[in-house]
């Protein structure tokens, strides 16, 4: 018989929890919180879209911006990225 006690640590994890392990870089993420991804995904559809919406923005910045997955954003692009953000707000 399975021991659930064991992993409800894992299922119990908030979704605000998630949501700030999600926005980490998928190569950052260690085993645990993959782990923790894994067993929230079975109870948390909306978990599985914000993952899901995630990836594709990653996805999308990374073709518009042209930064590789090894390359960060520069302290004065984050800057404009965020000024036409709240331009558009």
């Amino acid at each position: 018989m399975i021991n659930f006690r064991k992993y409800l640590p894992y299922l119990l994890f908030s979704c605000k929890r998630v949501t700030a392990i999600i926005s980490k870089d998928v190569s950052d993420r260690s085993f645990k919180e993959k782990v923790i991804l894994y067993y929230h995904a079975v109870i948390c559809r909306a978990c599985v879209n914000y993952n899901h919406q995630n990836e594709l923005i990653n996805l999308e910045l990374k073709n518009v911006l042209k930064v590789d997955g090894n390359n960060k954003l520069s302290e004065s692009k984050k800057k404009e990225i965020i000024n036409k953000l709240n331009e558009e707000v």
